[in-house]
């Protein structure tokens, strides 16, 4: 018990020096990494403001993804009051799927009592999460991490523990202040 809290002393000096930093390496086909999963730790309900930077949130998969975070966000302890998508404009054939996409997201969420604010940019290119609370997770393939489902009734169509994911890395830092995007 005394080597537990010495180590809670320790990363809770880290997070308040700014150096705390953690990280996950998901393996190709590795299962158990939700978003619940990957985020929970880290939410709490001094959560109200989230900054989301991703510049693949355009076709209907990586829309449903996003739909997903913000449900996890909706139904954590957190009181999320606003939600920033930083991504970029699909300047294809799925433009206008893309913004009907996040215009339906944003008129659900606004039903939930949250905002959420939308900016497009041509350069944007790193992903990363920040919570108000200063923490900040970067995921090297942003929230598109999963693998398509093998079929509309498999196992990890709806449950993302379930569903197999691409390999990437996910660098949690914690930065007493965290900084809009």
């Amino acid at each position: 018990m005394d080597r537990a809290e010495i180590a809670k002393k320790y990363t809770d000096q880290e997070k308040e020096d700014g150096k705390y930093h953690r990280q996950i390496k998901i393996e190709e086909n590795a299962t158990g990494f939700s978003y619940e999963s990957l985020f929970q730790e880290y939410l709490n309900e001094t959560v109200t403001e989230v900054w989301i930077q991703d510049p693949y949130i355009r076709q209907i998969h990586q829309l449903y993804n996003f739909l997903r975070f913000c449900e996890m966000l909706i139904k954590r302890p957190c009181k999320v009051k606003t939600i920033h998508l930083l991504t970029s404009l699909d300047e294809g054939s799925g433009k206008e799927q893309q913004s009907s996409g996040l215009q339906e997201i944003k008129e659900s969420l606004k039903n939930h009592g949250v905002l959420l604010e939308l900016e497009y940019s041509s350069s944007v290119h790193d992903r990363e999460i920040r919570f108000n609370n200063g923490w900040m997770i970067k995921i090297g393939r942003g929230l598109d991490y999963f693998k398509k489902p093998q079929s509309r009734f498999s196992l990890g169509y709806c449950d993302f523990d379930l569903r197999p994911c691409h390999e990437t890395t996910v660098d949690i830092f914690h930065n007493k202040h965290t900084k809009k995007i």
